[in-house]
């Protein structure tokens, strides 16, 4: 790499405008622009009717993996800033007539310091969220892979212009690749047996042990439980294109993903992972919408039912079956460009645990 952008987070404090300004990372940030023109055509062209996100409300997602929710007081109450726009999309695909609804979602989680430095999490961050009315997941799906199929070719006619970012960061890739469809899809139970395999090989051990400084990475896989960020890094890194995992157990996910009826304690749900080692991209599900069944999912995730009053009497009277899925806008510019962070993918990154403009 040429040495003339400093890589660590912390640089944004020192000189900001020495970052922004540099014509490589005008670049990038041109390119976010041309993927949310193309995100947005596409959406448009498949009948989507765009809103302004919500920003604060009295309550929020319960979120995953240690992300805690930002708090204001709001005239005598305490009110949350949003981490998705997960309760508002599911309301407006119930009620607008397309069904077809999405957000340019900004979206703000707490995220613990040992986040800060996986080179893909940020505190502040930009989601294009969508929800359908009476869709299940894998029909959100197609639409997750038929949308960045659309990216990434509208891309690929830039291509010149990104081989300059490529070739600045240090980056081994010399084309985009393109992809057919459908996406290759695994269970989680299917990925989980893939990576204990590779597992057993002592080098991938060594690998993650060096790379994430995790101590016993074999030990952290587990069918029951989310995958560690180490290995679906690993997961993403021995493929070469885009792929899904999906039917996540039923302890990973938020009270809000639908569990199979004749599945217990299988989620209908999914993840989206771009290849290369850039990890996931997006994720998403179909929703739980009976009440009673939502009610006893809070319960069993220790929330408090009462302070999502408005959400539970929205679903008791108008609930009916949505799915949807949230793909980072950061995620996708730093697959798309390469980039060895994820906060080089907007220009004043708020990066966990680091102090900058």
């Amino acid at each position: 790499m040429q040495a003339q952008i400093p890589l660590e987070p912390e640089a944004f404090a020192e000189d900001i405008y020495r970052i922004v300004s540099h014509p490589v990372m005008q670049e990038v940030y041109r390119f976010r622009h041309r993927i949310a023109r193309a995100l947005r055509d596409f959406l448009d062209s498949e009948g989507f009717v765009e809103f302004d996100p919500i920003l604060i409300g009295p309550v929020t997602d319960p979120g995953t993996r240690g992300a805690f929710e930002f708090r204001i007081p709001y005239y005598g109450k305490e009110y949350r800033i949003m981490r998705s726009g997960i309760l508002y999309k599911q309301l407006l695909a119930a009620a607008m007539e397309e069904g077809r609804v999405y957000f340019f979602y900004t979206n703000l989680r707490h995220e613990p310091i040992d986040a800060g430095r996986t080179g893909r999490h940020l505190v502040e961050f930009v989601q294009v969220d969508l929800e359908v009315r009476d869709a299940d997941h894998f029909q959100v799906m197609e639409i997750a892979e038929r949308m960045l199929k659309h990216v990434v070719d509208e891309m690929k006619k830039y291509e010149d212009r990104l081989r300059r970012i490529w070739e600045f960061f240090g980056s081994e890739r010399r084309e985009l690749r393109t992809f057919s469809l459908p996406l290759k899809r695994y269970t989680h139970r299917e990925a989980v047996e893939i990576l204990k395999e590779h597992a057993k090989d002592p080098e991938v051990i060594k690998l993650l042990k060096e790379k994430f400084g995790v101590k016993d990475p074999a030990s952290r896989l587990s069918f029951k439980a989310e995958i560690p960020w180490e290995w679906e890094w690993y997961m993403s890194k021995i493929h070469e294109e885009p792929f899904f995992i999906h039917d996540y157990p039923k302890g990973a996910r938020g009270f809000y993903d639908r569990e199979y009826p004749d599945k217990p304690g299988i989620l209908m749900d999914f993840d989206l992972l771009a290849p290369e080692g850039h990890g996931e991209l997006s994720s998403g599900a179909a929703r739980e919408y009976e009440v009673t069944r939502v009610f006893a999912r809070m319960r069993e995730t220790n929330e408090n039912p009462a302070i999502y009053k408005w959400y539970l009497e929205f679903l008791k009277r108008h609930g009916v079956p949505t799915a949807g899925f949230g793909i980072g806008m950061e995620r996708l510019v730093k697959y798309v460009c390469d980039l060895p962070s994820i906060h080089l993918a907007r220009p004043a990154p708020k990066v966990p645990g680091v102090h900058s403009p």
